[in-house]
């Protein structure tokens, strides 16, 4: 079974700590960070 994934993109700004923990609890996992670019992932659910 292929898993299917969502993406979301944002650019490091003040309080990333904290976004990371709410994106985090919604279910959004850190894949990559380029140049003060974040991109995270998150697993859809059929």
């Amino acid at each position: 079974m292929n898993k299917h994934y969502e993406y979301k993109v944002f650019v490091s700004l003040m309080n990333t700590e904290k976004k990371l923990n709410e994106l985090g609890y919604e279910g959004w996992e850190l894949v990559a960070v380029d140049s003060g670019t974040l991109y995270m992932r998150r697993e859809i659910k059929a």
